[in-house]
């Protein structure tokens, strides 16, 4: 296990001290502690700088052979995530079956953000119930990218180059820069075991809403400038290869999450204030795509009531269940306002306003 801390980390002495005393015992052949100097040149503060020097000290101390590589598994996480007990087992299991596709698959599990998610505003708990969706739905089956917490082949960082430290959004710029490296899309494959991860919260319902909208923010830019990357790095990949995926890219964040809220917005209220006279069929039609919009959200919420069974999560939210699910259409509305403000920073500042900024999770225990 290697455990990674930033140069200006409070308290990493202890923290180390304390860490390596509740794991001696839990089975990991070595525990390697690393530190990620301040002010590295091309180099932002953050996960991506950190898991990058992290991972590669971890290589050169275990003196790994190029050929072992393809064996040994990369999971990277967060510190606010719950892996169940057989997580290893299941990416073990998966990636033996699938014959060790040590560089053309990267392994992702489905998020759920449970985390003490029935206390959380309607707002945020909303929010993660849509994220876990399409994760499920859509960033997995249609390979657009892995989020937060996954698995890959050392072998695959390895002739990647590792993670790229002066990116935010290191779990896309993985992709990016791998899928150049091996020339082919990367396949995304579900490990069949959910992972808890933590939302964001505050210690009133207005800092939390601030969190959220902020995190809103953080990841808009950070999609705009993997974009960015993207575009740089596309003459480097396969034609078809990079048409397809930065194809989805842009419907799944340009055209889903930016633009759906306010397309529903603006469409209603261009039927009742613009256009007179509405023919009966798109009166119908409009209807009917409210109608299959609300049924989408519905599995979001009936997948969440399956999850917590599944995972063995107590909650409280019965009552007000009906109250999130109604009103899901405006929290996707703030969404994606959230979000057209943040696309209009980075076309007015750029790399400027391209900075990690991590939300407080103060209210996690």
């Amino acid at each position: 296990m290697v455990i990674s801390f930033e140069q200006k980390t409070p308290d990493r002495k202890e923290k180390c001290t304390y860490l390596e005393n509740k794991f001696k015992d839990a089975g990991f052949e070595r525990i390697i502690f690393t530190t990620h100097p301040y002010g590295l040149s091309n180099e932002i503060p953050g996960k991506c700088s950190n898991s990058n020097y992290g991972l590669r000290k971890a290589v050169s101390e275990m003196n790994v052979a190029d050929d072992d590589m393809k064996n040994i598994l990369v999971t990277t996480c967060d510190a606010d995530s719950k892996f169940p007990r057989d997580y290893i087992a299941a990416l073990t299991w998966k990636y033996l079956k699938e014959n060790q596709p040590a560089l053309t698959t990267i392994y992702q599990s489905p998020l759920f953000y449970n985390w003490k998610l029935d206390s959380l505003s309607f707002v945020t708990r909303v929010t993660g119930l849509l994220r876990s969706l399409l994760m499920l739905g859509a960033l997995i089956p249609f390979n657009i990218n892995t989020m937060s917490i996954f698995s890959y082949s050392l072998s695959l960082a390895k002739k990647g180059n590792f993670i790229h430290p002066g990116y935010q959004m290191d779990d896309i710029i993985c992709l990016i820069r791998w899928m150049g490296v091996t020339q082919q899309r990367l396949r995304i494959s579900m490990i069949p075991v959910p992972v808890v991860s933590g939302p964001t919260s505050g210690e009133t319902m207005e800092i939390e809403i601030m969190e959220w909208a902020r995190q809103a923010r953080r990841w808009t830019i950070g999609a705009a400038e993997v974009f960015h990357y993207f575009i740089i790095k596309a003459n480097r990949m396969p034609k078809m290869a990079a048409f397809s995926w930065g194809l989805v890219f842009i419907i799944y964040y340009g055209v889903l999450l930016c633009t759906a809220g306010l397309y529903g917005l603006t469409s209603m209220l261009s039927m009742i204030l613009i256009v007179k006279h509405v023919p009966p069929m798109i009166v119908y039609l409009m209807y009917g795509f409210l109608g299959l919009q609300m049924l989408t959200f519905l599995v979001a919420f009936i997948i969440d009531a399956l999850i917590v069974q599944l995972m063995h999560i107590s909650q409280c939210i019965y009552i007000r269940n009906a109250f999130h699910f109604i009103l899901t259409p405006f929290v996707l509305l703030g969404y994606s306002l959230v979000e057209l403000y943040a696309l209009h920073e980075v076309i007015v500042f750029g790399k400027k306003v391209c900075k990690h900024g991590a939300s407080k999770k103060s209210a996690l225990k």
